[in-house]
């Protein structure tokens, strides 16, 4: 999936810096390199961009928004850097 070391490591600090917002970009494009079933990503993208828009429209007393956000950015982090694990090209 990653053609270096550095590479991995832009793509995680990416998922990390933008709180989880590029993890459906990598995801669909691990999806495109059948890497990942194309699943992957819509579920991302339902979850982050979902709870982004559902939190503003019905609002955020209790900082839920924040927990749900956190906690899919770690998942898709430690997704990220563990997606290649038994990758072969061509495959």
């Amino acid at each position: 999936m990653y053609a270096n070391i550095w590479h991995k490591v832009v793509w995680v600090v990416a998922v990390v810096a933008s709180a989880g917002l590029l993890a459906p970009p990598l995801f669909f494009i691990a999806a495109k390199k059948r890497v990942v079933s194309m699943a992957v990503p819509a579920v991302y993208a339902a979850i982050i961009y979902g709870t982004a828009v559902l939190g503003s429209l019905v609002g955020n007393p209790k900082n839920w928004v924040g927990g749900v956000l956190a906690i899919t950015m770690i998942v898709a982090a430690v997704h990220a850097s563990i997606l290649d694990a038994d990758w072969k090209r061509g495959r």
